[in-house]
């Protein structure tokens, strides 16, 4: 829904069905006051609270009681109250529905009879914290006879009188009623310097009741008529946004620098394009700007022929600048709403070889006391952590974060969370920034017989999430795939695992498609005794090695074997099925593919060296060469994980592999074969 409750007016409602925290008073005994629930005369819930008093010469009386948090003062209260006195001469009675003490709601004294049905007692308590109050006082004095007879139901106590909605521009009326009946309650049009309204409830309303509003566009246009109806009171505050429709923005930078800084750029230019709901550009609408932080000038434009409107974004501060664009609606094309978040810069990042390490977010380059971060291979999370001296207010929550190593830039991530403790010390952490696209959903996209370069780049220029299309590769597999209501980072993953490609996000936020990333062998040698130290290790698995495999189809059978992994491996067979394979070749060539999946042992090398080398030298799926006697290390290996320790720029912990592919990227593999050949 485009309207939602943001502030709940309700403090305290209370049916008054049982006793729970409510201690019954009463003077001199039960024979004078008695109280019960009654189920069978009541305003609201499953009972009310009744007493049942007989006069007395010194007074009998009855009450409920207990502590009340009351807030923060002063606070409506609603209570409904029924009562009657069948006394007689110049017996008294007297009667309250809620008291703090002080104030009270709902109050009869006199003498003789008094009768009175159900009725709504309102009033006001204007005490804060706690305090003892009362509800549902009975009393009678005398000895003429007669008894008084209190009930009380539905206690309320709530914040105002008064509906606020917010969200709005200059002009929109907004009324509230009630549902029941569909009776007009309060009507109020929002003026001008403001962006929300205050709709006056009256006091007599039995509140929270259910309740529906009608908001409308500056033109009179009716925009939303909330329905099914919502239960409402007093003090709510209720924030409508615009739905997220046939509106959308689009920037020429994802980052700008504050005006004082030596950085450009400094200002983004912003496009929002407005269609209708056949996807035709709407011309003549007023678009309203609007942002979190800064400047928008102007602050509304009137879209052209294209369907655009456009503005501007400056800010004197970094931080975040949220962008919102809203169209108000018309009989054509219905109200909606649309979101873009700019990162302000406070300064251009200046990178210092002369540092083992620098740590930059939002531009501003903080001191560390210690911390880390990982470079994986491609559909790996890559994170950081990074301990600073303490809390600063600079500190921009999901800024963007830069770490350099030796003046280059090594890692670009996002702080997403931070942990505080009783030291001044402040742990910061993230993801890197292909997070951008896990952050991002696709609506509904169907593509039909297309390449996967085409369909990433269409999702990419589609659903704005900061970052672009890089190199695309040239594949020429084509795709029929309805993408619905999933991140960018799922439909992406799901697309390039189609044809069995890769993608990375870069340093520069672009996506690459391609079919490896791997540069081959590098320079960088690590040697036993040289650079290759501390706890580097070497684990090989036999357990899963399968060299000989039986494969049955749909009446046909193909077996596959490794002679040479037989002679040194020994014999190790695998049954397997593929009922939904009838023709040979097909039959074969899935076999083949899982002797091959099979056939090698698992292995994971984690070494720790001395990393001397120039960064760039080498990165995720790239291959350097080890040598180790003790370890029978003697050739090149794949990098699958880099972790930097960011107390030595020279260390470096290396996840490798003793094959170009993991052993879950084979099995992957043969998933979508033996379901494509099955096809």
């Amino acid at each position: 829904m485009p309207i939602a409750k943001t502030v709940s007016g309700l403090f305290l409602l209370d049916d008054l069905d049982s006793l729970g925290a409510w201690i019954k008073e009463r003077s001199p005994s039960d024979a004078y006051a008695s109280h019960v629930f009654d189920t069978a005369d009541k305003k609201s819930g499953a009972a009310s609270s009744k007493w049942t008093v007989n006069p007395h010469p010194g007074q009998a009386y009855g009450v409920l009681k207990k502590n009340i948090e009351l807030g923060t003062a002063p606070k409506r209260v609603h209570i409904w109250h029924k009562c009657s006195s069948t006394l007689t001469g110049t017996d008294a009675y007297g009667f309250q529905g809620f008291t703090d003490g002080q104030n009270v709601v709902g109050s009869h004294s006199g003498t003789d009879g008094f009768t009175e049905d159900w009725t709504l007692h309102t009033g006001t308590t204007y005490f804060s914290g706690v305090r003892e109050c009362r509800v549902g006082l009975t009393s009678a004095t005398g000895t003429s006879g007669g008894q008084c007879i209190g009930r009380v139901d539905r206690l309320v106590i709530f914040n105002s009188l008064n509906i606020i909605v917010t969200g709005l521009t200059v002009g929109q009326k907004v009324e509230v009623f009630r549902a029941s009946d569909n009776t007009l309650l309060a009507t109020a049009t929002c003026q001008a310097g403001q962006t929300s309204v205050s709709l006056a409830i009256a006091d007599s309303e039995d509140v929270p009741e259910q309740m529906y509003m009608k908001i409308y566009a500056t033109n009179g246009t009716t925009l939303i008529e909330t329905t099914p109806s919502y239960e409402m009171i007093g003090g709510d505050t209720w924030d409508w946004t615009a739905a997220a429709g046939t509106l959308s923005i689009t920037v020429d930078a994802d980052i700008i620098y504050r005006s004082a800084a030596a950085g450009t750029p400094k200002t983004c230019n912003v496009t929002a394009l407005l269609k209708t709901p056949g996807g035709a550009p709407y011309p003549g609408a007023t678009i309203y700007f609007y942002t979190t932080l800064g400047a928008v000038n102007p602050t509304s434009d009137v879209t052209d022929g294209d369907g655009k409107a456009h503005t501007a974004l400056t800010s004197t501060s970094h931080g975040l600048a949220v962008l919102k664009a809203q169209w108000l609606g018309d009989a054509s094309v219905p109200a909606c709403s649309a979101y873009y978040t700019v990162h302000v810069f406070y300064e251009t990042e200046s990178s210092d070889a002369s540092k083992d390490f620098q740590f930059f977010c939002q531009g501003i380059e903080y001191s560390f006391v210690r911390g880390s971060y990982s470079l994986n291979e491609i559909g790996k999370p890559c994170e950081f952590e990074v301990e600073i001296p303490e809390w600063l207010t600079t500190l921009t929550p999901n800024g963007y974060v830069n770490i350099y190593r030796k003046g280059v830039r090594e890692f670009h991530g996002i702080f997403r969370e931070f942990e505080r403790t009783l030291s001044p010390q402040v742990v910061l952490k993230g993801p890197d920034v292909s997070f951008l696209l896990d952050d991002r959903v696709v609506d509904t996209k169907i593509y039909s017989a297309q390449t996967p370069q085409y369909i990433i780049n269409d999702l990419l220029n589609s659903f704005p999430c900061g970052i672009s299309s890089g190199a695309l590769g040239s594949c020429a597999s084509v795709l029929t795939i309805t993408i619905d209501t999933e991140s960018l980072l799922k439909a992406i993953g799901r697309i390039v695992e189609m044809v069995n490609w890769k993608y990375r996000v870069t340093l520069a936020r672009t996506l690459d498609f391609a079919e490896s990333f791997s540069g081959g062998n590098t320079s960088a040698r690590f040697k036993e005794g040289i650079n290759l130290c501390g706890d580097s290790r070497r684990k090989v698995s036999f357990y899963s090695v399968r060299n000989r495999v039986r494969m049955r189809g749909d009446g046909i059978t193909s077996t596959k074997q490794d002679g040479s992994k037989i002679q040194s491996q020994g014999l190790h067979e695998l049954p397997a099925f593929q009922k939904s394979i009838s023709n040979q070749s097909t039959l074969d060539t899935a076999c083949q593919a899982l002797l091959d999946l099979k056939k090698a042992e698992e292995e994971t090398i984690p070494i720790e060296a001395i990393d001397e080398y120039d960064p760039g030298t080498f990165g995720p799926e790239d291959n350097v060469y080890v040598l180790s006697a003790t370890l029978g290390l003697d050739g090149y290996y794949s990098v699958r994980q880099i972790t930097r320790d960011m107390t030595d720029a020279e260390y470096a912990r290396l996840e490798l592999s003793n094959r170009l592919k993991e052993w879950w990227e084979l099995d992957a593999e043969y998933r979508r074969m033996t379901k494509d050949i099955s096809v």
